[in-house]
Parts: C-alpha cells; structure tokens; sequence
C-alpha cells in the first residue's frame, strides 16, 4: 500500500484594492477567496492549511508587524523566487510591480512556456505587458482603471457627479452620468482594443490573456487567441512556488 501526500500551496496576492488568495493541490484551484487586507485575515487562510507552502505577491508597503509575520510564517515573497519561466529586459526591476511580474508568469504557464504573448490586466490600474518572441519580459504599459478615472472626474471638478461602474453604456450620453460612462468606458475599450490589435499585427494569433476584476465589463474575447485568466496573477504565483520549492 502506497501512500501519496498531495502538496498543497496557498497563494497569495495583496493589492491596492483588496487582498486574492487561491489554494492550488497541483495545478486545480480547490479553493480561492478576496477581502480587504488585514494581518487577520492572511492568518486565518493560513490556519486553514498549516503545512501548505505559501508564496505572497504585494504592491503595497506591508506594515513591519505584517512582514515580521510572514517571514516567521515561511510565506515566500515573490520577489526571493530565483527560478523564473521568464527572463527579464525591464530596466528598473527593483520598481516593477509584483503582481504584474506574477500575471507575466502565469502567461507562461497558460501558454506552455510558448512565446511570445500579451498579459492585460484591468482592476485598479489598466496593465499592458509584453513577452518576446524569445521569453523576455519587454515592459509594458500603466493606465489609469476604471474607477480610478470615475473618481478623477469627479475630485478634479467641481460639478461632475461620482459615477459607479455599470454593465453597458450607451454610445450617446443624453446625461451627465452617461455621458461620464460613455467617456470612461469606451475610452477604456479602445485602449484595450489598440494594444490587442497592434500586438495581433505584430504577432498573429500569439496568446493574448485578460485578467483583473474589471476585464468583465469588455467584451473583447471574440478571437480564439484571446483567454479570460481571472486569476493569473494566483496561477502565476502557484507556478513560481513549485518552480522555486
């Protein structure tokens, strides 16, 4: 009788919004959670699945209680993995956002270690990475997400109304609400739909994945090279874990 110990890892991903996790058994998601940030709740994740292996990405300053934690925790920072599925062009790394560096490697992992490809992410910030032809992180670009544009409006004037997120929006606004929709939300869209079609000129049919808790509001999956990776950033962690372990 053979006895098999199935390794758990335990991902975790801190943003400036809220804080993701997933637990991986292999390469299956057994379970996967979001909240606001706080030292609680990463502790009570954790107790959940004391021997797992855990690997953390961050893009905001952790208090020095909360990086004490998790050095003593063994939660590994993405940051100390050495083995990568990418190598890296980027000329300032040390400013290179964590969670942009973790959706790059779980393009990789999505693609089978094929390049090159295209890693969109659309939450907080909208982010545009690149991977050549030969597996090397180029750069990529940073814009401002949606909510980040709604509140921009309304903080930077003194009339414009605070717009909310909606699914769809009219081309026309006959209002001001819908008009700030109308701005915001197709002005998003094209930008997404410039990087795609210039990537897709450059490259072809080379995988494009779109992440991040706003790409639902987009319809832009019609072409078969374009996959929806709500959990990139998890999966990239998870594959960094087991190539770092």
């Amino acid at each position: 009788m053979y006895l098999y110990i199935v390794k758990i890892n335990l991902t975790i991903d801190i943003g400036n919004t809220c804080c993701k996790y997933a637990v991986f058994s292999g390469e299956k998601i057994l379970q996967s959670g979001t909240d606001i940030y706080s030292l609680n709740y990463i502790k009570g994740i954790i107790d959940q699945y004391p021997l797992s292996r855990k690997i953390f990405s961050s893009v905001i300053n952790l208090p020095e209680e909360d990086a004490d934690f998790f050095t003593k925790n063994d939660i590994l920072p993405i940051r100390n993995c050495i083995n990568s599925p990418v190598k890296s062009k980027y000329k300032s790394p040390e400013s290179l956002g964590e969670d942009r560096w973790a959706a790059v490697c779980g393009g990789a992992f999505m693609s089978g270690n094929s390049f090159p490809f295209l890693v969109i992410q659309v939450g907080t910030a909208i982010t545009f990475d690149y991977v050549d032809n030969d597996g090397f992180y180029l750069g990529g670009a940073i814009s401002p997400g949606i909510n980040m544009r709604f509140k921009a409006l309304h903080n930077l004037t003194s009339k414009l109304p605070l717009v909310e997120v909606e699914n769809g929006f009219i081309e026309l606004g006959t209002t001001t609400k819908d008009s700030i929709l109308s701005g915001v939300m197709s002005g998003c869209l094209a930008e997404i739909q410039y990087r795609i079609d210039k990537f897709a000129n450059q490259f072809g049919k080379a995988p494009i994945f779109v992440g991040g808790g706003d790409a639902g509001h987009f319809d832009i999956y019609r072409e078969n090279h374009i996959f929806a990776v709500p959990k990139i950033v998890l999966t990239g962690l998870n594959y960094l874990l087991n190539l770092n372990s």
